[in-house]
């Protein structure tokens, strides 16, 4: 199983540009700069096809590696009722195709799992 979402190439204005490739939407994204006003907004808006902002990303390090990356969050109806969550990390040196960055899905429980699995273990 594959959990690569997006093959993104950066370019000189910080701007990530892709396709977001799931079972069940393909889509142009592109993760752009954003003007923050203050400290608690992303780094970066993600959108797709241009125009619908469908998430967010906050540049993050790695506390193994000390690698920087972005840490992403989308939502919109057609990804479905869950939010994705996703990484987006550099690769080591840019592809034929130009792919500088990688889109990797992470995987998260939903809380309410999380929390019915807690009760259940200290039961």
């Amino acid at each position: 199983m594959s959990n690569k979402l997006a093959s993104l190439t950066q370019n000189d204005k910080d701007i990530f540009v892709g396709t977001l490739a799931t079972m069940a939407v393909r889509a142009k994204i592109s993760i752009v700069p954003n003007a923050k006003t203050h400290g608690d907004q992303p780094d970066y808006r993600v959108f797709a096809n241009g125009t619908y902002e469908i998430g967010a990303a906050w540049k993050k390090t790695s506390e193994t590696t000390g690698n920087d990356y972005l840490s992403v969050k989308m939502a919109a109806p057609e990804l479905g009722a869950m939010a994705i969550y996703a990484n987006v990390i550099a690769l080591d040196e840019i592809g034929d195709d130009n792919v500088t960055h990688l889109m990797l899905w992470s995987a998260r429980e939903p809380a309410s799992t999380s929390a019915a699995a807690n009760n259940q273990m200290a039961a």
